[in-house]
């Protein structure tokens, strides 16, 4: 293997001794150690290196200065943090930073301990295939596009990392941005890959409804559980269970959630036997939590649990450069047999690029099946756009009442007179499409609506209800027919 030295640097003794006979007569390999910080430096400040382990706590210096330092005179040479003080906050950190992984010291299992160097060594071998390959599947798996020079690289690499890692993982971002898809793409690169992957939305539900969902309860528990039924952390034993809009939990769900993490264990509704479920716990949300803490809508210790790694997903209007790749992945994906191309107009993708995307992707992928249904030929223009599009001032589509929902202020009419005239147009027309299209486009507006209200009055039902003109229960029936079985919210 074509590596040259590695440095290791820890000021314990035991640890050096160790690694020294551990890379030169186990792995054949060239190593060279420091027993601090500024020796460390002299070295790499004049010798190159590919790899380092770096211990998290120095005497005079910590773990991830010396891995910016390194990382900033060689970008390619691959850190691993050592840590013995339990603070995996400060490792997942040092990740952040460029770190390729951590381990924990005392190395008590020292086939995990070999398992991370021979990851690293084959990265450090093959690291741009090893990118572009990952790049590669995370589109072809997943339903992820991102360019060259996108901000969700970075993002979706260090989700790679502690995908092997029982962490706690909030992943943030608004409406639309891919939360769940970045969730599958954790679990899925995990021990726990074979087990279920369960997403469910803490916001879709009312109280009784989801803390039944997700413990489970006895039959008899309450009016109308004739059976027992298990609930998702049950179902999800040994998988990955996604908390999807965790900040729309109510604060008796949020403790009952508190003394999972911390015991593992639960007791189904109407139940007086404990169980146990080893679930790995990631959990979502629009909004941001830590001003929820500061309003005393969520708690500060539940907080702490989950967030151990946080994954910022930007919106689409930060991510300009994915619009294009995205724009041509979901014209692939809705491409029938017998069409053989579609492409936007170069006036059409300016538009595209210049539109602010308040429902990010979905909104993205939602515009393009509509232009391909609305297309007379393979170009689609700025007329396969929708009418609110090809306004230039958005100002024109502002809310016009701040106690009213944002709502497109073309008529409907306009729309759908222009589809008729495209559709009558034509000799031949996939009908189940468009009323597939249809079917989905009035879904996904009704959703839009209902969550839009509930966003503006921070999730008050009653509030949200007014704004809409209806009461509460039927709200709550939108609500559980409507967003919680659309796939797209």
């Amino acid at each position: 293997m074509n590596i040259a030295e590695i440095l290791v640097v820890d000021d314990e003794i035991e640890v050096c001794t160790f690694f020294n006979y551990y890379f030169q007569e186990i792995k054949q390999l060239p190593v060279h150690v420091d027993y601090s910080g500024e020796l460390a430096r002299k070295d790499f400040q004049k010798n190159k290196y590919d790899l380092a382990l770096i211990d998290l706590k120095l005497p005079d210096t910590d773990g991830i200065t010396l891995l910016k330092e390194i990382k900033t005179l060689y970008p390619n040479c691959e850190v691993i943090i050592m840590t013995g003080y339990s603070t995996v906050k400060s490792a997942v950190e040092a990740m952040k930073y460029g770190a390729f992984d951590y381990i924990d010291k005392p190395f008590n299992d020292l086939g995990e301990l070999d398992e991370i160097i021979d990851r690293t060594l084959q990265f450090i071998q093959s690291k741009q295939t090893y990118v572009q390959n990952e790049m590669k599947t995370i589109t072809t798996n997943f339903g992820i596009v991102i360019s060259e020079n996108s901000p969700m690289k970075e993002i979706l690499l260090l989700a790679r990392k502690i995908a092997s890692k029982k962490l706690g993982v909030l992943i943030e971002g608004e409406t639309g941005t891919g939360k769940e898809l970045a969730a599958r793409y954790i679990h899925n690169n995990s021990p726990r890959s074979s087990h279920p992957f369960i997403a469910i939305n803490c916001g879709a539900l009312t109280e009784s409804l989801l803390e039944s969902e997700l413990f489970g309860h006895e039959k008899g528990a309450f009016t109308g559980a004739i059976s027992r039924r298990r609930g998702v952390f049950e179902i999800a034993n040994n998988g990955t269970l996604l908390l999807d809009e965790i900040g729309d939990a109510s604060p008796a769900i949020q403790l009952k959630l508190l003394r999972v993490l911390e015991t593992g264990e639960f007791y189904r509704v109407g139940g007086e036997t404990p169980l146990k479920s080893d679930v790995r716990i990631l959990a979502a949300s629009n909004k941001n939590l830590r001003q929820a803490v500061k309003d005393h809508l969520f708690r500060e210790d539940l907080l702490y649990r989950l967030d151990v790694v946080d994954l910022k997903l930007p919106p689409l209007r930060e991510r300009v450069m994915d619009i294009e790749p995205l724009i041509n992945y979901f014209i692939e994906k809705n491409l029938s047999d017998k069409q053989t191309q579609a492409v936007f107009t170069k006036e059409a993708i300016t538009m595209l690029q210049n539109y602010s995307w308040p429902g990010n992707i979905r909104e993205l992928s939602n515009i393009v099946s509509r232009a391909m249904v609305l297309r007379e030929g393979s170009e689609m223009d700025e007329k396969c756009l929708p009418p609110y599009l090809l306004a230039r001032d958005e100002k024109h589509f502002e809310k016009q009442n701040n106690e009213n929902v944002e709502l497109i202020e073309d008529p409907p009419q306009t729309w759908t007179q222009h589809m008729l005239k495209t559709i009558m147009e034509q000799d031949e027309v996939n009908l189940p499409e468009v009323i597939r299209m249809l079917e989905q486009q009035n879904n996904d507006i009704i959703c839009t609506i209902i969550m839009k209200a509930l966003d503006s009055t921070k999730n008050n039902q009653n509030e949200a209800a007014k704004l809409l003109h209806i009461n509460p229960r039927t709200l709550r029936y939108l609500k559980n027919e409507k967003v919680k079985t659309n796939k797209n919210f």
